[in-house]
């Protein structure tokens, strides 16, 4: 009986240390990962955090016409269903065309966008910089961050964070339960994690995905406008976008927006996000966010994949020419496959969520099962409208696309910007 109380004083002397001590976030990770069946974060995760609401207060329905010549090959199918995709929604013209969901998501399911927040905090930046809040995307980190460390960070700016040149002592391993990405999404306190990573002296000159540079990001975002993330996002992109569900973001115990990721929204509602960009940061004729800025966060960086928080890409032609050039896309994307895709050439949105990524290397591009579906639906389309119907492709029928077919604008609807190539 002795043995077994010292034991439980040694367990409870080591659950205390523990808790006090770098790993404590470890409790919550186990619980919110292992214990539920998950060897990493999972789309249903945002029952575990505290949230944050990102409130829909005036909804606007999709038109919807549902299609099943819309339903995914054979082979596509067997693709999304080996990677546990849980939800797949196509669409076309501003209309919801095609739709599907597995056992554990329904069309009510709020999921985690793990990394397309990361977008979306890019986007809320430059309303920022419209409104005046924020000079502009080179405006110094430590200027809203005076805490910030190490040989760069003098010299780190907003644009450094958005396109993955900030050189954070970062390392981005989503597997790895004692990492500094794993302290940031289950940890007490984001904004100490984050704003204690030195600052490398290689700013901007390499590309390195790191979540810790938009949760910097962030944080500039909080300071210059004094609101905090999720209260911004109702108020400037998601109730003016029609949403017709509330969003939330998750928080951490200090009441930090994990802003790099776990924005909680439908899938449905997620297409909104993939709108914007086909109406070149439009909404109702309203301008959300400019579309000089959408062109150059849709322009290659450092990496030809990658602009300002979009990944990019282009689908060519199968077998013959059957168009003159690439079908190029840009994309929302996340952690297990999460993906919004926008194809304005197609005037076409893939919305994807999930439960697995499938093949392929963050640091590398996009992986084989998101352009395997990308290139289907793009090449179908493409023999749907020449084809089957008998009629030249058009993208015409959108009043909102009239004045420009492709994604962005060259000239700007709020403000000039710097050279898209200088990031």
């Amino acid at each position: 009986m002795k043995r077994i109380v010292q034991t439980l004083i040694a367990l409870a002397l080591t659950f205390l240390l523990v808790q006090a001590s770098w790993y404590s976030y470890l409790f919550k990770g186990v619980y919110a990962t292992y214990l539920q069946g998950h060897t990493t974060s999972n789309i249903f995760d945002g029952a575990s955090f505290d949230q944050g609401p990102v409130l829909a207060p005036n909804p606007q329905p999709w038109p919807v016409a549902l299609d099943l010549s819309y339903a995914p090959s054979d082979a596509l199918q067997t693709l999304l269903t080996e990677i546990e995709t849980g939800a797949l929604l196509i669409f076309t013209r501003d209309t919801l065309r095609y739709e599907d969901y597995d056992h554990k998501v329904s069309p009510e399911s709020k999921t985690n966008s793990f990394s397309m927040a990361k977008s979306i905090v890019t986007m809320l930046v430059q309303v920022a910089i419209q409104e005046g809040k924020i000079p502009s995307w080179d405006a110094k980190a430590i200027d809203y961050l005076p805490m910030l460390q190490g040989p760069g960070a003098e010299k780190l700016t907003l644009k450094n964070l958005s396109a993955m040149t900030a050189d954070l002592d970062w390392n981005e391993d989503y597997y790895n339960p004692f990492g500094i990405t794993a302290k940031a999404y289950f940890g007490k306190d984001l904004f100490a994690t984050t704003t204690h990573c030195a600052v490398g002296a290689e700013v901007g000159q390499r590309y390195e995905y790191q979540s810790g540079a938009t949760a910097l990001l962030g944080f500039c975002l909080e300071s210059a406008t004094g609101m905090k993330v999720n209260e911004y996002a109702s108020a400037k992109l998601w109730g003016p976008m029609g949403a017709t569900s509330d969003a939330f973001w998750h928080l951490d115990d200090s009441g930090n927006a994990l802003t790099y990721c776990c924005f909680n929204a439908t899938a449905r509602d997620y297409g909104r996000l993939g709108k914007l960009l086909l109406q070149n940061g439009r909404w109702n004729g309203e301008v959300l966010v400019d579309s000089t800025f959408l062109y150059t966060a849709s322009t290659p960086g450092l990496e030809a994949f990658y602009g300002y928080s979009f990944w990019l890409g282009s689908v060519g032609a199968p077998e013959g020419e059957l168009w003159e050039a690439p079908v190029s896309y840009v994309a929302y994307r996340g952690h297990l496959g999460q993906w919004i895709v926008a194809v304005p050439d197609r005037d076409m949105i893939i919305v994807r969520t999930g439960h697995q990524e499938g093949g392929g290397d963050r640091e590398k591009g996009l992986p084989s099962s998101f352009v395997q579906t990308v290139t289907e639906y793009v090449q179908r389309d493409f023999s749907r409208q020449t084809f089957a119907l008998g009629e030249e492709f058009s993208t015409d029928d959108s009043p909102e696309l009239a004045d420009d077919k492709r994604i962005l604008g060259e000239e700007s609807d709020a403000l000039p910007i710097t050279d898209p190539s200088d990031i």
